[in-house]
């Protein structure tokens, strides 16, 4: 991959691939950090301690929603203003973004330390599973002050023509994270705290890293203070909405789903829920990594007017999506025991619990993917009307209906199958919301039908047009 693109003039394919592997790396690399977490605490401190990293999970999830919402939003907008040649507003777009996100991440953070207690019981956690809880989020909270800082600021660098920087830091700070748990779980013994410990150092690295941006002088960002306003959080907020509803959708879900497995439930369940839900955040960041890297070629070529390109790269992010979506699933289906085993050592009933759970959590992938890349497209073009109703469809009202309805038709497995219920209801909505942009696309100048873009494309592809 070249070093320098030109979003503009270089092919689709050029431009994609030169974004697809740093962000899909940098994105999957950072769900290693909770896949690991989950399996260090899953052996060395046991099923207790993955109950609690799914009760701690959507703290979590909000965290990185917010700083999502923030650097995704302001990053695509700032690309938009870098493809009409105005340098300066994008400039201004990035120190909005970093100074809101740090003001807004001192506030929460605090007032979460503050009355973590009180949150995690309100959440249902009581006895061994409370004492857990609070000894993992008491320290993982202190790196939260940095974390959402250090997510804008990749988003940004990564538009700024330097993924492959953004997919290092996350890299070297994997590496650390599954070294550093290692030593403080087994060799220190200091537990689900030790995980917490490893996952905020590790943080802190990354952000270390993505600041070499800035010494190499690669970008047209520049790390300079500029007078505080945030005249442009409105709008970046409005743009970066559907990614965060997206992702806050999954911290209503896994509360809702927590609060239900408990109280209908057992523990059990919750920490089968606690592998699922680790493992469903990969499919997740993947699609998101997909989805950021058609982002910047997308939202630099509507501004330049450029609607036949934007049509391209959708088409190849879609047919990537799908392709993940089917790999993902695939996997899932030959090796969900040795992937339950994986996490969990000496509880035969767990096992096949997680196994079973699995087999039908994990037909989603394929939906989800063509959900989140529409819901991109619409994103990266400010159309967030039609992003932010996909996001909310797929990611709260029709999962709270699915966990509340299917397990009275399906009282023993009904429970699982609420996230694909939902993705399905959204994929029809999707399609049709896709149609309309067409419709509206065509008869812009420099463009093509999105038909006949996706009958160049696969089989599955075609099949998505039939509907």
């Amino acid at each position: 991959m070249s070093n320098v693109i030109d979003l503009k003039k270089d092919s689709i394919d050029k431009a994609f691939f030169h974004y697809l592997l740093p962000a899909i790396s940098g994105l999957v690399v950072k769900s290693i950090f909770i896949i690991v977490d989950s399996i260090f605490i899953g052996r060395g401190v046991g099923s207790t301690g993955l109950a609690a990293l799914a009760i701690t999970l959507p703290f979590f999830t909000l965290f990185t929603a917010i700083a999502m919402m923030v650097g995704i939003g302001g990053a695509a907008k700032m690309s938009i203003q870098f493809g009409k040649g105005d340098f300066k507003s994008g400039q201004s777009l990035f120190f909005q973004s970093m100074a809101f996100i740090t003001l807004v991440n001192l506030t929460l953070v605090t007032l979460t330390l503050v009355f973590l207690e009180d949150l995690l019981i309100m959440m249902g956690a009581s006895g061994e599973l409370l004492s857990m809880s609070v000894d993992y989020m008491s320290i993982i909270l202190l790196f939260f002050y940095i974390f959402g800082p250090a997510w804008v600021l990749s988003c940004f660098i990564r538009n700024d023509t330097n993924p492959k920087l953004a997919m290092y830091a996350m890299m070297f700070g994997a590496v650390l994270n599954i070294v550093l748990d290692y030593l403080f779980i087994f060799e220190f013994h200091w537990g689900i705290k030790g995980g917490a410990l490893a996952t905020g150092i590790s943080q802190v690295v990354i952000f270390g890293v993505l600041l070499l941006h800035f010494l190499h002088k690669k970008g047209k960002l520049k790390l300079k203070w500029q007078t505080l306003r945030f005249d442009a959080v409105p709008s970046i907020l409005r743009s970066g909405l559907p990614i965060f509803f997206t992702e806050s959708a999954t911290a209503v879900t896994i509360l809702i789903f927590n609060f239900v497995l408990l109280a209908t439930y057992s523990d059990s369940h919750v920490a089968a829920f606690s592998i699922i839900a680790n493992l469903g955040v990969v499919v997740i960041f993947l699609m998101v990594g997909i989805g950021q890297a058609c982002q910047p070629i997308i939202s630099f070529n509507y501004g330049a007017g450029l609607y036949k390109r934007v049509q391209q790269t959708f088409v190849l992010g879609l047919k990537y999506s799908i392709g993940a979506g089917l790999l993902t699933t695939g996997i899932v289906f030959v090796w969900s025991t040795e992937i339950a085993t994986s996490f969990i050592e000496h509880d035969s009933s767990l096992i096949e619990l997680t196994s079973d759970a699995m087999l039908i959590y994990f037909i989603a992938p394929i939906f989800i993917g063509i959900n989140m890349m529409t819901a991109t497209l619409f994103q990266s073009i400010e159309s967030d009307k039609q992003a932010t109703a996909i996001s909310l469809s797929r990611g709260i009202i029709f999962v709270v209906i699915g966990i509340f309805t299917l397990p009275i038709l399906f009282p023993v497995k009904g429970i699982w199958a609420s996230i694909l219920f939902a993705e399905i209801i959204t994929f029809f909505l999707s399609t049709l919301l896709l149609f309309k942009f067409n419709s509206t696309l065509a008869s812009k100048p420099n463009s093509t039908s999105m038909t006949q873009g996706f009958n160049c494309s696969n089989t599955t592809t075609n099949k998505l047009h039939e509907v």
